[in-house]
C-alpha cells in the first residue's frame, strides 16, 4: 500500500518533478522500502491507527524516498547496489573515498527518509515491552 499519492508529492511535499506514471512505480517501491526499514511495524499496527505525527513523518519519508529515486535514477539499479568505486585506465586510477558507507542501505535509502523516520520510534529494533508478567 503506497503511503502517499501523486497530489501529496507534488502539492504538499513539492518534490522534484516526475510524471504520474513514473511516480506510481516509484511510490510502491518507496513504500515497500519504508516497510522493510521499519521492520513492518506500520503494517502490524495499521497506518491509520498510528498517531497523526507518525503518519505525517511516514508520508514525508515516503515522499523523500520517491524524490531520491527521481534524482538518482531507477530504484532497481539502486537496490542492486552495483556502483563502480574503482576505475583504472592505463596509469590513471580513480578510487572512491571511504565515506563510512559500510551499511548495504547507505546507497539505496535517502538520508532524509531516515531522518523523518528517526523521530517516530519506528526504527527501534529492541524488544517489545511486556506489560503484564503473568496473564
Amino acid at each position: 500500500m503506497p503511503y502517499i499519492d501523486y497530489t501529496y508529492y507534488t502539492d504538499e511535499f513539492q518534490g522534484e518533478e516526475v510524471d504520474e506514471q513514473t511516480f506510481n512505480k516509484y511510490v510502491r517501491r518507496a513504500s515497500d522500502l519504508i516497510d522493510q526499514v521499519t521492520n513492518y511495524v506500520i503494517a502490524k499496527y495499521q497506518f491509520e491507527n498510528l498517531a497523526t505525527f507518525i503518519q505525517n513523518q511516514v508520508k514525508k519519508a515516503t515522499a523523500a524516498q520517491v524524490e531520491f529515486y527521481v534524482v538518482k535514477g531507477n530504484p532497481a539499479e539502486l537496490d542492486a547496489g552495483e556502483e563502480v568505486s574503482n576505475v583504472s585506465i592505463g596509469s590513471f586510477s580513480y578510487q572512491e573515498g571511504n565515506d563510512n558507507r559500510s551499511s548495504k542501505q547507505a546507497n539505496r535509502i535517502s538520508p532524509n527518509t531516515l531522518e523523518y523516520l528517526r523521530t517516530t520510534g519506528l526504527l527501534y529494533r529492541g524488544l517489545d515491552v511486556v506489560h503484564r508478567a503473568y496473564y
